[in-house]
């Protein structure tokens, strides 16, 4: 399985075609030179590898299992490189082109792992190459280097790729923090604005979706009698409250102050009126409670249903001109459009 910490599908993608290009390109560029000193053996692999190195521009939708299907390729053409020494040889120095191959398609942990057991069987094979009667090396001191050098190149390709691996969660994770932070409210972890703006431009939130603007009474007076900290805390509240009457379906902001937008998507009217009858019923139920106060707290609602090719700079004018008539006809109430009697679906 192709490592997913470090890139992108559309960079391991990317990645894959590029060693199969290079893979294919230099396997019948290598069979044909191959051929041509003698190497008949050597050469029909490298027709083989070549075929295997191209199949991700034949097979889609395959990457993952094309990808190691092809490091095992690779390895199965090194081993066969240490027994035959390749093209007068040299096919040993190849080994090098396989440790950041191996973690980049494989992993840390299981690359690791891949590559032991490859240094394993290069070894038994060097050590036995000559009993095959393939080929013999002129000295012991050549593969025993060979591999000190690969075993070198391993460790060090291994260093790099767990220190990428390490600071790329971390960059993810500074990343979903930044995301986070530049989407909710601090204080209430609700949408912020911005966010909410973006939701609702998806088409769940076109026609038919319901608008409900809403506006803490007396707010001000809140603030001046238990100071701002406490204002700080009835957000907070109202804000949990919302988050228990609403369903994940639904956008819920804070759009400004004290001000909150709830976006109901296209199909749910009665819903939608039924959230704000059920939020102004928890309200009138539980206190707002705080250390040593312990009041009820209210809020108005304008409510609104958007009508085909209408702005949502419309949307909001009208539910924040009936949230308006909300406040003016003694607060603590919702107002909508007079006929809402239309069915959900089911």
């Amino acid at each position: 399985m192709i490592d997913t910490v470090n890139a992108s599908d559309k960079d391991k993608a990317r990645f894959l075609r590029v060693f199969a290009f290079i893979g294919s390109i230099t396997s019948f560029l290598m069979a044909i030179t191959s051929y041509q000193d003698g190497y008949h053996a050597l050469s029909y692999l490298l027709i083989i590898g070549g075929f295997v190195f191209a199949s991700p521009f034949v097979i889609k939708n395959r990457d993952e299992t094309i990808a190691v299907l092809m490091l095992y390729a690779l390895y199965s053409m090194m081993c066969f490189l240490i027994v035959s020494g390749g093209s007068n040889g040299t096919g040993p120095l190849w080994l090098f082109i396989v440790s950041p191959v191996t973690f980049f398609i494989r992993g840390l942990k299981r690359g690791a792992f891949d590559l032991i057991l490859l240094a394993i069987i290069i070894s038994v094979l060097f050590y036995f190459t000559d009993r095959f009667g393939y080929y013999s090396y002129p000295s012991h001191y050549f593969p025993t280097r060979v591999m000190l050098c690969f075993s070198i190149l391993c460790i060090l390709a291994g260093f790099y790729e767990y220190y990428r691996n390490k600071y790329s969660l971390q960059l993810m994770e500074q990343l979903k923090l930044n995301q986070k932070l530049a989407r909710t409210d601090a204080m209430t972890e609700l949408a912020n604005r911005r966010y909410a703006t973006e939701c609702l431009q998806d088409k769940h939130f076109g026609e038919g979706a319901v608008f409900l603007l809403m506006d803490v009474d007396n707010f001000k007076q809140i603030n001046d009698t238990y100071g701002h900290q406490v204002g700080d805390e009835v957000l907070i509240f109202f804000a949990d409250v919302f988050k228990n009457v609403c369903t994940e379906e639904d956008v819920i902001s804070r759009w400004g102050g004290e001000e909150f937008l709830i976006v109901i998507p296209t199909g749910h009217e009665l819903r939608a009126r039924k959230v704000a009858e059920k939020i102004h019923k928890k309200l009138a139920e539980k206190p707002f409670t705080s250390d040593q106060h312990r009041f009820h707290v209210t809020l108005s609602i304008g409510l609104y249903v958007r009508v085909a090719d209408e702005s949502m700079d419309h949307c909001l004018n009208i539910a924040d001109k009936r949230l308006y008539r909300a406040k003016s006809q003694g607060k603590n109430q919702t107002v909508a459009e007079v006929d809402l009697a239309k069915h959900e679906p089911a």
